[in-house]
């Protein structure tokens, strides 16, 4: 497996290709979600994800957003789920954060289902859940690193 790091403009045509068609299998396909995708942020983030054999198989992007570190569209194929990849997903996030923007306090709308998996890297709950995307949410955020 191999892991990148890059800007919009570093990505290449096929990498965005194997992107969208990857967040869009998960988030409109099986999640059913209708929110537009992709969207303008994707300009402006870097995105980090991982191939295997040449095929994508995890994915996340990060950005500044209100003086802070967001990130999101956190996605494992189907078939790389269980395999532990998420904890990697999730340090390769955090270090590519810590890289470019030392610092910052990261602010996140996690799936609310999911905000367990996030407590375990030292995120915490902050508000009241919220509807966002079709899907329960709920603010998290992270000290600088």
């Amino acid at each position: 497996m191999e892991w990148f790091d890059k800007t919009f403009d570093e990505l290449s045509a096929r990498e965005i290709f194997a992107i969208l068609k990857l967040r869009c299998e998960v988030f409109n396909g099986e999640q059913e979600c209708i929110t537009p995708d992709p969207d303008d942020q994707d300009l402006a983030c870097r995105h980090i994800f991982c191939t295997d054999d040449g095929n994508l198989v995890a994915y996340a992007r990060y950005f500044t957003e209100d003086g802070n570190i967001t990130f999101g569209r956190v996605v494992i194929a189907k078939d790389h789920r269980g395999t532990g990849i998420s904890q990697t997903l999730m340090e390769n996030i955090m270090a590519g954060i810590k890289n470019y923007f030392p610092g910052n306090k990261i602010l996140i709308h996690a799936q609310y289902y999911v905000r367990g998996y996030y407590a375990k890297y030292g995120f915490t709950e902050v508000g009241e859940p919220f509807m966002e995307a079709e899907r329960k949410h709920i603010a998290m955020e992270h000290p600088a690193l």
